[in-house]
């Protein structure tokens, strides 16, 4: 076994207008798990994605890379394009040869194919067991839920048991029972893996966490409580350290005050000698120009301290990572009152069989809570397209404006500010530009296509152009709007729920995030 999975060298990536990261030096060992953690725009992603080969157009990466282990890369909002599951885990060909050995009609091939690995289809039904999906090979994709359509992806990949695997944000959509068998699958894959995630009981269960920031990548050995500890350590070093070099600049320059002062008292007792003394002129000259020598010399000199002092600082202070406050307002407050929604005994199409039965009155916040498949994003769907049947027991009211999963409102193919022009049209393209920095989305961000944007970015996006709509939002329908962003933007997120005017129905499988948006009251499809 090699000492590295994976090792990183001198590795670079650029943008025309940005310099993501620079000469990055850092390497990935097997039977670890590790995390990559970092503000989103960083290049989390895109480092990830440079990890398994990945080149574009849109940028210049230098540097090496060099695997000693296959791997397997599941990307942010990955699509399955498969028919079933079979197809999805890649086993289309083996099942069809165990189909046709059960029913009496394999050939010679099908049975040397499978000699040495009659193990499989039992693997196959414990993998999709543990992981609560249909064990039937055959079930559609169709059907599947966000979520159990991500825990299939992973499935596929962790199958692969001799690849060193590279997870994207992949408990993204999962609920809390998926998220427990993430974390469990992550730490028993043999080969190793490295997630990207904002996850904290995920992160607090790693091996190594690597920390991508505008310095460069910090490699901690630990879990991510350490790593807090270990910031918090440096940040108070630097602090210190700070205040020493800034007392030090002060007691420099008083010093140089006083020994400037001194040497100028000298040099004019000298000029009053030199006025009434009866020494030669020649002498008094001489003693002049030394003088003066001196007290330039005394200047040069402080001046080149209080320079290399300052140059240390500055050095020091550039080591901190300043984090620029962040902001998100809705400016169009709704109008309505009374009741905006009302199901009585409503099945759904998909999903649970059981009645639903609750109402929602203006500026009223729910969370909507269920497991994967449950039909959460259904009901959302439907609540906003209305795409009931006139028999139906359901009552709406007002604009309801959807976010889901996939920001199935945004352009991929468009840039950000040219997707939310039509959301304000009495912003200019400045101030849309101004409005996505308060984001973090700065430089080129704002004229990249949607599609090369990071999960978190495309999120902030959708954000803003729902925040800065002209029309007034009676009810905001939410489907798990935490996912992608990183800690303090899931907090900035968290505070502009509280503070909408409107109603609101969340779905998120994070408590502390819905805790942090006020919301109380919930129903549960169960």
């Amino acid at each position: 076994m090699t000492q590295q999975a994976c090792i990183i060298s001198q590795l670079s990536l650029e943008f025309p207008n940005q310099l993501l990261f620079k000469n990055l030096n850092f390497s990935l060992y097997p039977q670890q798990a590790s995390a990559l953690i970092g503000q989103n725009g960083q290049g989390k992603s895109l480092l990830m994605q440079l990890l398994q080969g990945f080149q574009s157009d849109n940028f210049q990466s230098s540097g090496q890379i060099i695997w000693n282990t296959p791997y397997a890369y599941l990307p942010q909002l990955y699509r399955l394009h498969a028919e079933n599951i079979a197809q999805a885990l890649g086993i289309e060909h083996l099942q069809q040869i165990f189909q046709r050995i059960e029913q009496g009609l394999a050939s010679i091939e099908d049975y040397e194919t499978v000699e040495d690995i009659w193990h499989l289809p039992h693997e196959w039904q414990n993998l999709l067991d543990q992981a609560n999906l249909p064990t039937d090979l055959n079930f559609p994709i169709a059907q599947l839920s966000e979520g159990q359509k991500t825990r299939l992806a992973l499935c596929a990949l962790f199958q692969k048991k001799d690849h060193y695997l590279l997870l994207d944000e992949p408990s993204n959509h999962l609920d809390q029972a998926s998220r427990l068998w993430l974390r469990q699958s992550i730490l028993d894959h043999p080969a190793g893996v490295l997630v990207i995630s904002h996850d904290q009981d995920l992160l607090n269960n790693m091996q190594h966490i690597y920390a991508l920031n505008a310095h460069g990548i910090q490699h901690i050995h630990g879990n991510f409580h350490l790593y807090q500890q270990h910031v918090t350590a440096q940040t108070e070093a630097l602090t210190q350290s700070i205040q020493q070099q800034k007392r030090q600049v002060k007691q420099v320059k008083q010093q140089q005050h006083t020994s400037l002062m001194k040497a100028q008292k000298r040099q004019n007792q000298g000029q009053r000698l030199r006025e009434n003394s009866s020494q030669a002129k020649i002498l008094m000259d001489f003693n002049k120009e030394q003088a003066g020598q001196s007290f330039a010399k005394l200047k040069q000199q402080h001046s080149r301290q209080i320079s290399e002092i300052s140059q240390r600082l500055a050095e020091t202070q550039s080591q901190q990572i300043h984090v620029k406050s962040q902001r998100l307002q809705f400016i169009a407050p709704s109008q309505k009152t009374g009741e905006l929604l009302r199901f009585t005994d409503f099945i759904l199409p998909f999903g649970i069989q059981s009645p639903i039965h609750f109402a929602l009155h203006a500026g009223e916040k729910l969370h909507l809570i269920g497991q994967n498949g449950a039909g959460k994003s259904t009901l959302l769907d439907m609540i906003h397209q209305q795409n009931f049947v006139g028999d139906d027991p359901v009552f709406v009211a007002g604009r309801s404006v959807y976010l889901d999963q996939n920001f199935s409102f945004l352009d991929p193919k468009r840039n950000a500010i040219d997707n939310l022009k039509p959301f304000n049209t009495n912003f200019s393209d400045t101030e849309w530009r101004n409005l996505l920095g308060q984001l973090r989305l700065r430089g080129d961000k704002a004229t990249l296509e949607i599609k090369h944007l990071s999960g978190g970015e495309k999120l902030k996006v959708a954000l803003l152009a729902l925040s800065q709509s002209e029309q007034a939002i009676d009810l905001l329908l939410l489907d798990e709007p935490e996912n992608h962003l990183d800690l303090d933007s899931r907090e900035l997120l968290a505070n502009a729920i509280a503070d909408f005017t409107g109603a609101v129905i969340l779905v998120s499988h994070d408590q502390a995030f819905v805790d942090q948006c006020m919301i109380s009251q919930h129903y549960e499809l169960t």
